[in-house]
């Protein structure tokens, strides 16, 4: 594999995206540990690892987007890499709950840099009919990162204590932002159709502008945003899972991290490649496309993943149900990021793609993992099962989702061609 082929740009990405999964991740691994060591609340808990890290991450995202559409975007990743690394060894001293949100938040700042570039880069790599499948690829970082990160937290926690593996974690990815900055970056827009390689970066001002324009051209990219805003809100909520198993499935942190862990890579990568290859090779097949995947997708998938709530471990359809839950949770990345791509000028993608993460991280993983903790704590804290009730009820939100995604594909083919051109 070369080092200026699109695969290797691809494989080095996804490495990234592991480790900006596994610092982010670590904190809801080591739940039960960080929860009674800083003596936090639920509402504490999911502001900490909700609404202070994702308002930083969402917000300094359009930033990173914007500056990546109008310079080095491959420079811009690599900042990024670095400070947020940087903060999550930080987070190995901390010595009070203000320390946390200070290093939760520049994690944040840091990890924002990271996709809206990658994500943009990749689409100057792969043709158009390749592009869910890349996507897909670059966000198995969700299912390794995540799992993996729970895997360590299981294994090495123990031995050397939570804070150790975070300052370790941090010290390694900092040596990988600085190799990030030294590799070249692709010729933004070279397999586009109306690719002009003549053309200059366009000002800010011109950026933002043609942002909003495509978005309000597009009714369909505008479906495609907030249907992923609502199916993020049960993303969020998983803020909770550790606390979850712990409290009312009668698991240690240990075993289940190592449970979830294990299967969050197995049904998580497989569910990134079937969403991504699958939508590349049967969305054309829908007068709605990939939105009409997406949607006879969702009405299999959900039914399975609320029901995992209310299983018994006893039943071994308790870990069927799991590997579902996993599936589902990166199964349409590829398909909706290689969309916003698509239904995106070439100019503005990175800063476009950044305001889908403003979007489902503020909005959607915030209001998720807040409304968690406030249900629990609030709500259904005199019931037998608060984290039950409270996941469950958070969760059937993404059924809006699948109205939103089914809206987008009237419009998805028109939209299609007014970007791209017709086929």
């Amino acid at each position: 594999m070369r080092f200026n082929s699109p695969y290797f740009y691809l494989a080095f990405f996804l490495i990234l995206n592991i480790f900006n999964f596994v610092d982010r991740n670590l904190l809801i691994a080591f739940a039960p540990q960080i929860k009674s060591e800083f003596n936090l609340t639920n509402v504490q808990w999911g502001l900490l690892t909700g609404v202070y890290f994702l308002f930083f991450y969402s917000v300094f995202g359009i930033f990173m987007g914007v500056l990546g559409d109008k310079f080095s975007r491959m420079k811009i990743a690599a900042a990024g890499v670095f400070l947020w690394s940087l903060m999550t060894a930080v987070t190995g001293i901390a010595k009070n709950f203000s320390h946390l949100i200070f290093a939760r938040a520049l994690i944040g700042v840091g990890e924002s840099a990271l996709t809206p570039n990658a994500i943009s880069m990749l689409s100057d790599l792969f043709k158009q009919n390749q592009r869910g499948t890349a996507s897909a690829i670059y966000y198995l970082g969700i299912p390794l990162g995540v799992g993996y990160g729970m895997l360590i937290a299981a294994f090495f926690g123990p031995i050397f204590g939570w804070r150790a593996v975070f300052i370790f974690l941090g010290l390694i990815g900092m040596g990988l932002g600085i190799l990030t900055y030294f590799l070249f970056e692709p010729i933004r827009g070279q397999l586009d159709i109306n690719f002009d390689k003549t053309s200059k970066p366009n000002s800010i001002k011109d950026i933002l502008s043609m942002t909003k324009s495509a978005l309000y051209n597009s009714k369909c990219l505008a479906f495609v945003i907030i249907g992923s805003i609502f199916l993020h809100i049960p993303l969020g909520a998983g803020n909770f899972e550790v606390l979850w198993a712990v409290n009312e499935r009668g698991f240690t942190a240990s075993s289940y991290n190592s449970l979830f862990g294990f299967l969050f890579i197995i049904g998580g990568t497989v569910g990134a490649l079937a969403g991504g290859i699958l939508s590349d090779r049967l969305s054309h097949y829908f007068k709605g496309g990939v939105m009409t995947f997406l949607v006879i997708s969702y009405i299999i998938l959900t039914p399975l993943t609320v029901s995992y709530r209310f299983i018994s471990p006893d039943s071994y359809f308790f870990y069927f149900t799991l590997f579902f839950v996993s599936f589902n949770v990166t199964f349409f990345y590829g398909p909706v990021f290689a969309a916003v791509q698509e239904l995106t000028p070439v100019k503005v993608r990175s800063t476009m793609v950044a305001i889908f993460i403003l979007g489902v991280n503020i909005i959607g993983m915030g209001v998720g993992s807040f409304f968690t903790g406030y249900l629990v704590d609030y709500v259904f804290n005199d019931f037998s099962a608060p984290y039950t009730y409270s996941l469950v009820s958070v969760g059937l939100t993404g059924l809006i989702a699948i109205i939103c995604y089914y809206l987008a594909s009237f419009s998805y083919k028109e939209d299609l061609e007014r970007v791209v051109g017709p086929n």
